[in-house]
This record gives structure tokens, sequence and C-alpha cells, in this order.
């Protein structure tokens, strides 16, 4: 068969799924090695463009509304206010007669954040500065000075402190899961296009039709590794019913004959070409036909060998 007869067989999908399942391995491990690459490329990026680290304090406040004299003091000391009143004067200049003289104005307000997590009551202050004890100073500080704007703000009636949040160290590399799981997915699927294309484009023989179709002989049957029974009966049936008593001759079809060969091969009574199951043969077996067409040695047709038992009663779906 020319090449480009074989690039438009027709695609056997039960041949495609079987000798896949034998190379799943290749996927796993690709998917395993995308994965682990995932995670390093990620672990590689973060520490270098890690910078300095992080340190937070968070802390919890009860807030009270002066509902008696404001009946919509909520409407403004809300979830999307409060992040800027925390950066407000009012605060930021009180939690400064607490702290050092060494820390800035500016150093507060970049280190504060507020957020609402539902409540309209509950308001969570966190601190987060690159020293661990400045964050402490600051969230201290922060402490009295919410508590003493709830006693300046006449819409609300007090603050209180619910709960003091000890530092610790934030952990900025929490994304190493899902970059081990695209890394993953990534190697799936570059292993999974890999195999399918080399599986296509393989020159490899699998079963007896597909040898058949590829260069243009009979095939007699498949012998498979384990000596299957029922595949031994079959290549011997067709064997007797065309041939008769005439003597065998079989020569591998991944090998070159010589000159004695060759003489050989002219006095055989039937010549069969065996070409080994599973292997990189095709082209192989193409070039031996040519090479015996011009020696005027003719095989009558094709024996599969070493064909995998258990592919063989797979795709064939029969039992020995």
């Amino acid at each position: 068969m020319e090449k480009k007869e074989y690039m438009n067989e027709g695609l056997d999908l039960r041949r495609l799924l079987l000798v896949l399942g034998r190379r799943l391995w290749l996927v796993l491990l690709g998917t395993l090695l995308g994965a682990l690459m995932g995670a390093a490329v990620y672990f590689l990026v973060t520490r270098l463009t890690d910078g300095e680290p992080l340190y937070r304090a968070s802390s919890e406040y009860y807030i009270s509304f002066n509902f008696g004299e404001f009946e919509h003091g909520d409407d403004y000391f809300n979830a999307y206010t409060w992040d800027g009143i925390l950066r407000g004067d009012q605060i930021v200049d009180y939690a400064l007669t607490l702290l050092p003289e060494t820390v800035t104005k500016e150093q507060v307000k970049a280190a504060v954040t507020g957020e609402m997590l539902g409540d309209y009551r509950i308001l969570t202050v966190h601190v987060n500065t690159a020293d661990a004890e400045l964050t402490k100073q600051i969230a201290e500080a922060y402490h009295e000075s919410m508590v003493h704007f709830g006693e300046e703000i006449d819409m609300l009636d007090h603050i209180e402190v619910w709960s003091r949040g000890e530092v610790e160290q934030v952990e900025k590399h929490t994304k190493a899961p899902s970059a081990a799981f695209l890394g993953g997915l990534i190697g799936a699927l570059v292993s999974l296009f890999g195999v399918l294309l080399y599986l296509i484009l393989e020159d490899a023989v699998y079963v007896e039709e597909e040898a058949a179709r590829r260069f243009g002989l009979p095939v007699f049957g498949t012998l498979t590794q384990k000596k299957d029974k029922k595949q031994e009966e079959l290549y011997q049936t067709n064997i007797r019913f065309v041939f008769g008593e005439k003597k065998i001759s079989l020569w591998r079809a991944d090998q070159l004959p010589d000159k004695e060969d060759y003489e050989a091969l002219r006095k055989a009574e039937v010549l069969l070409l065996a070409i080994p199951w599973g292997k990189k043969a095709g082209a192989a077996t193409r070039h031996l036909l040519n090479q015996l067409a011009l020696q005027q040695c003719r095989p009558e047709g094709i024996v599969l060998v070493e064909a995998k038992d258990s592919f063989v009663k797979a795709y064939y779906g029969r039992k020995s």
C-alpha cells in the first residue's frame, strides 16, 4: 500500500482504544510530570518575586449605633465605607499618639484595611506590615483608637473590641495546588495528544484486516505469544485448505535476506511473511516485498506472529 493510501485508511476505533490502553501509563506519567513542573514553576516564580514577608494581626470590633437620635446611622457606617473610615484622620491621628514617633501616618494608612463579612455591626480590622513588631504596635493602637472613635461620633453609641488576633506571618503561596492541577492537566492533554498522534501514524500492524489492506496479501492467521490454541487451529485450517500438504516457509518481514536466502526462498513451495505484531515493521515489510519481487520470490500471504493474547481476545471478542 502506498503511503498516501495508508494515511487515508479509516480509523479502527477498537484497535485504537486497545492499543491506547497499553500506553496509558505514558499519559499518567505525563500528568504526574506536568503537576510536578507546575508546582515547581509556581514556587520558583513566587520565590523570585516574593519580596518581604508579611505579618498580619486581625481584630474584631462590635459597633453599637445611636439609633435613638440617628435612625439611619448604619447607612453611613456600612461595609462600603468602613475601609476608608479606618484610614481617616480621626482614627489614624489618635492611633499615632499611641505609637512611636518613628511610625508615620502613611505607614499606618498603608497597613490598615477593614471588612464586614455579613453583620453590619461586626467590623474586622486587618493590620499588615513587613515587620511583626510594627504590626503588633499598630493593632494595639487601633484597639484604643477605635474605642475612642466610637465615643466621639454621635451616630455611634460605642465600639468595643470583641477579639484581638495574634500576629501571624501571612502565607503568600496558597496557589500551589492550583498550579499543580493546571500543570497536570496540561501534561495529561499534551501526553494524550502525543500518544494518539503516535498511534494514528504508527507503522505497526495489530490486526489481520489491517495487514491485508496495507500489503495486498491474504492473512492466514495470528499466532500469539502464549500459543493460543484457537488461533493456532484457525491458522492451520487456513493453511491446509489453501495449500494442502505443501511445505510452508516463513520469513520474518523485518529481516532482509542475503544471497543464499534468496536462493532458498525462490525454491520454497509456499512462502509466507511473518510480520511481528505491534512492532514498527510496516516500512520494513514494504521494502522486503520490493526486494522479493526483484528476486522473483513471491510470498503467498502473511501471518502475524508474537501477538499479545489479551489483545487478540479483546479485539475479536472470542475465547480460546
